[in-house]
């Protein structure tokens, strides 16, 4: 029996998730059986599922509504059935029932915001975003082998964490890392364009610069900074690194070791290699954390630089491979 998963949250990552998981159902090891929104209203939900222009769900599936429920068919004729309810988290109508509980809507960061969850058959929560005080932060090819079963609420990290992390575990793992940087270029949401506040270049805190150091042992606050701006712009964002290699090789032999890596290695499915830059607009909806460009890496010195593409919201690909994770270890052996 597959494990049952609940969603709070329908904005662009709940979104984003319910396209992932509809196209991989088939196998996954959980099942989303509910999905909740505090703003958004059954037929608000159908309106952005019928018209976002990036996550096309309609060209792939047929929706049909019968009351709460929305059913997804696919050309094959496999129906996936959820329930779409509107209601506060704590008026939630099928609280207690999911095993795992997806908390996508980004307001309920704090551990103690998602303790109520924690009921009847509901053992974890897993939170879409950063959260200092989670019992653990497990990052999906870093140390999402490390969970505890006793750890009842878990942050995946973030967009920017996914796509630094597992990186610079596996560089400084080939060549020694003394210390690295980043610049994130970040996108914004297009609803948001419409507010002329955000009409502009934004400097802004990044959680990377926090959580690198916290999970990574060799950087510290001293040897690791984070440049981050948002920009007024609802596509794919854009991800410098720098790291300053103990042990350089020449360029070609370190992107080698990437690219085999890639393909069957520590990163595997995890990172892509461009030869080229294409731009950003072919990597909407990318299965990968970050799409590196062959042609603009750099070896100065002992300064490897690296410049790549991600999906910040499609950075729910690690979110849902956490919880497909999860759902085959702790979930499983707690249905047996």
């Amino acid at each position: 029996m597959a494990v049952l998963a609940g969603v709070n949250g329908f904005g662009r990552f709940g979104l984003h998730l319910l396209k992932y998981w509809l196209d991989r159902s088939h196998h996954a090891n959980f099942s989303i059986v509910w999905i909740n929104d505090d703003t958004l209203t059954q037929k608000d939900a159908l309106d952005i599922i019928n018209s976002d222009r990036f996550v096309q769900i309609p060209k792939l599936y047929k929706i049909s509504v019968n009351g709460d429920e929305i059913t997804f068919t696919s050309a094959d004729g496999v129906e996936n059935k959820l329930v779409y309810t509107h209601a506060k988290k704590d008026k939630l109508p099928w609280l207690g029932k999911p095993d795992i509980l997806l908390e996508t809507s980004g307001k309920n960061t704090l551990s103690r915001d998602c303790k109520p969850y924690l009921t009847k058959r509901t053992g974890k929560v897993l939170i879409s975003a950063t959260s200092w005080d989670a019992d653990q932060t497990l990052v999906f090819g870093f140390n999402h082998k490390d969970h505890d079963p006793k750890a009842q609420v878990i942050s995946y990290g973030s967009c920017t964490v996914n796509a630094f992390v597992p990186l610079a575990a596996f560089l400084n793992k080939k060549f020694g890392i003394k210390d690295a940087d980043s610049n994130v270029i970040h996108n914004i949401q297009e609803y948001r364009l419409k507010d002329p506040k955000n009409h502009t270049l934004l400097r802004k805190f990044c959680t990377l610069e926090k959580s690198g150091p916290n999970l990574l042992g060799f950087l510290d606050e001293k040897s690791f900074i984070v440049n981050y701006t948002v920009i007024p712009y609802p596509g794919v964002s854009k991800m410098d690194f720098r790291f300053r290699l103990k042990r350089p090789k020449p360029l070609r032999d370190i992107l080698h070791t990437l690219e085999e890596s890639f393909v069957d290695g520590d990163l595997r499915h995890l990172y892509a290699m461009d030869e080229t830059d294409r731009g950003p607009e072919v990597h909407n909806c990318t299965p990968h954390s970050a799409v590196f460009v062959r042609d603009s890496a750099k070896l100065l010195g002992d300064n490897l630089y690296l410049q790549s593409y991600f999906d910040t919201e499609n950075s729910v690909n690690r979110y849902f491979d956490l919880t497909d994770y999860l759902a085959s270890t702790w979930g499983k052996s707690r249905r047996a």
